[in-house]
């Protein structure tokens, strides 16, 4: 049986009656507390995602910084540091005084010795000196004394000479005579005016005067060869005594030149010896002043980072003055979860963000590790980040003409960066 619908007419609100209050409307912050229960379960859903499934996914570290070698700037010996040079963040050049290390307790024994020697020694030149001076005056009096003996001598044997010489000029006129004489003699005796007795007379007169004028010539023969003798300072009259004096003078003479001569080789060999010792106590010297006020030098390049040994600080031989960081070899220090561990080998190329732009730079890994020892992470500037148990610390270094340094300073160890297989 069909049941046929009746048509229900739309009822019409019936109007308020006059003085009635109109209906509250519903709120909207009704519809928070269902907000906040959505906002809670996204950030659940999140929190599940990004905690358990995010990881397994994601090629990227769980940390990686910014490293770079440290450079320790030590003291070879014990002080007080009395000057620092090198200021926090101040480039570092090899060669450059870092700080100036006081010692007062340098040895001074071999510096002392030193110094006794070369007063010894310069006392024995000054005693050498003295001598030669005393030996060259009286050098130059003998000198002296042997030019007025000399001359005085040859004068005398030249005025005997000249006196020989007129002598026998004299005896050569009257020989010249008497052979006149005696030849006139014969003349007459030939003819008979004379007898034989005057020719015998003048003859022997003439033999005389011969005789006479050979002795001489003979003495003017040797007072002539004792004159070029004389000059040539040998002295033949012995008998004189002015002769003697000058042989005894010629002898002083010779004596003080060979003095001297010896004296002046022992001033040479003594000077020298002199030059060699001043040499090494120069080299003490110096020594002594590098340990007492040791200037201590950088090595290498770097940047200085933190002045361990301030100035007053009583340092140890090998103690570190100033902590420096080689920026010229900066690399990444990234920590992979042990997940990731079979991925990541030496050269595994990875992809870096540094700063906010998003600029990528590529880098490779050169060393893998379990942990870092404390050796270790005291060779970097920066101290390694944090790992769990089971990951891996993978030590990078940039690619060939990407050194990573864009759009950051030059050197920031310790700077936090992302780092991602490619």
């Amino acid at each position: 049986m069909k049941t046929d619908l009746q048509t229900i007419e739309r009822l019409t609100e019936a109007p308020m009656p006059p003085g009635d209050l109109a209906p509250v409307r519903q709120s909207p912050l009704v519809m928070v507390p269902r907000l906040a229960g959505y906002a809670l379960m996204a950030f659940v859903a999140w929190l599940l995602i990004s905690t358990l499934i995010e990881p397994w996914v994601s090629t990227s570290a769980t940390r990686a910084v910014l490293n770079a070698p440290a450079v320790l700037i030590t003291t070879p010996i014990s002080g007080t540091v009395s000057e620092v040079l090198a200021q926090n963040g101040q480039p570092i050049e090899p060669g450059q005084t870092i700080a100036v290390v006081k010692n007062n307790t340098v040895a001074r024994d071999a510096l002392t010795t030193l110094l006794t020697q070369r007063l010894e020694l310069q006392s024995k030149l000054d005693d050498l000196n003295h001598r030669i001076q005393a030996d060259q005056r009286m050098l130059e009096y003998t000198n002296n004394q042997y030019d007025q003996y000399h001359n005085a001598n040859v004068s005398q044997l030249k005025t005997s000479y000249a006196s020989l010489q007129s002598q026998q000029e004299a005896a050569s006129a009257k020989l010249e005579a008497l052979d006149t004489k005696y030849q006139r003699a014969m003349t007459l005796q030939r003819d008979g005016a004379v007898s034989a007795a005057v020719v015998s007379a003048a003859r022997a007169e003439a033999d005389a005067a011969r005789s006479e004028a050979d002795a001489l010539d003979k003495n003017a023969h040797g007072v002539g060869e004792s004159i070029a003798a004389a000059q040539r300072g040998v002295y033949v009259a012995a008998s004189q005594s002015s002769n003697d004096q000058l042989t005894q003078l010629s002898q002083r003479r010779a004596d003080l030149q060979s003095s001297i001569t010896g004296e002046q080789a022992q001033l040479d060999a003594l000077t020298k010896q002199m030059s060699d010792l001043n040499q090494l106590v120069t080299r003490e010297q110096d020594r002594v002043s590098a340990l007492s006020d040791y200037a201590v030098k950088a090595f290498g390049h770097g940047t200085a980072q933190d002045i361990i040994a301030p100035v007053g600080t009583q340092v140890a031989a090998g103690a570190t003055l100033v902590r420096a960081t080689d920026c010229s070899k900066t690399d990444v220090v990234a920590v992979f979860p042990s997940r990731m561990a079979g991925r990541l080998n030496v050269g595994t190329k990875l992809q870096v963000k540094i700063d906010a732009s998003g600029l990528t730079h590529h880098a490779h890994i050169t060393q893998l590790m379990p942990t870092a020892n404390e050796a270790l992470q005291n060779s970097y500037s920066a101290p390694f980040p944090y790992a769990e148990d089971g990951s891996v610390y993978a030590l990078a270094q940039w690619d060939a003409g990407d050194d990573g340094k864009a759009g950051i300073p030059a050197c920031t160890p310790g700077r936090t960066v992302t780092a991602s297989l490619r």
